[in-house]
């Protein structure tokens, strides 16, 4: 029973994790023009400098997770894998 119980949870953990991942990539980047009304709307007291200073940042960010997703994701594989393995062992 437990070892169906962990199976089942890695699967929808598993099932969730692509699927996020593949949203993510699908979603792809916004220029700042596209995105300005809705950093407006969301910092009214921000300036245009401002916002675009944080826009510049927020794309840095997301560059570094996509990178740390695409080598971290072959970890977390064998990660579930090592737990499964150790679940079946029980």
């Amino acid at each position: 029973m437990r070892k169906k119980l962990w199976i089942g949870i890695g699967a929808i953990v598993l099932t969730l994790g692509i699927g996020t991942a593949v949203y993510a990539a699908d979603t792809g980047s916004k220029t700042f023009e596209q995105m300005l009304p809705f950093m407006k709307k969301m910092h009214p007291n921000l300036t245009e400098q401002q916002l675009n200073d944080m826009h510049k940042s927020c794309e840095e960010h997301s560059g570094s997770m996509g990178t740390m997703m695409k080598s971290g994701g072959s970890g977390m594989m064998k990660d579930m894998s090592s737990m499964m393995s150790r679940s079946s062992m029980m």
